[in-house]
């Protein structure tokens, strides 16, 4: 099974555990690949060996289902302050629950793919306790201030909010 990206999602691929074989490709290769699927009376495919490509950076990149801001109770106000890893992170899994959560799907596994809130705010969180560690006296607002001040910020001339969900970007400081 091939899944394709939408449009909104673009080159993004959320890595998500399938019961059935599968395969996620991005919105642009969808593309190519039901073009070749329309243009053959046969259309066949060989599926090769896996590979690791290297020398390819995709981070910092903003996940296309991040906020971005502005705030919308007051438009002056960028949030979030703070952005942090958050897409297909492989974290531990617990042993009682299959990948997918489905009830016909039997197989454990100590490690899962997973994406959102919950992965980013351990990347945070840890990063504030090292903080507080090298600095007890600190409080939670010059922890704040460290985290947001000395992140990464990568500053880009968007030319519409499309581009914005396909690129390397980061509008907050980045952990």
């Amino acid at each position: 099974m091939i899944l394709g990206n939408g449009e909104a999602n673009g080159d993004e691929i959320p890595v998500d555990a399938h019961v059935l074989p599968a395969s996620a490709v991005s919105s642009r290769h969808a593309i190519q690949i039901l073009k070749y699927i329309d243009s053959d009376v046969k259309p066949t495919v060989l599926i090769g060996r896996s590979r690791t490509v290297v020398g390819i950076s995709g981070a910092p990149a903003m996940a296309a289902f991040s906020s971005r801001g502005p705030n919308r109770l007051e438009p002056n106000l960028l949030k979030p302050d703070i952005t942090a890893p958050g897409l297909n992170i492989l974290a531990a899994w617990s042993e009682a629950s299959s990948p997918t959560k489905l009830e016909d799907d039997h197989r454990i596994v100590k490690y899962n793919l997973m994406s959102g809130t919950s992965m980013a705010c351990p990347h945070v969180s840890a990063t504030a306790a090292l903080l507080k560690s090298a600095h007890p006296l600190w409080t939670s607002a010059a922890i704040r201030s460290a985290i947001m001040t000395t992140g990464n910020s990568t500053q880009l001339i968007l030319k519409s909010w499309l581009e914005a969900l396909h690129s390397s970007l980061t509008y907050v400081m980045h952990v």
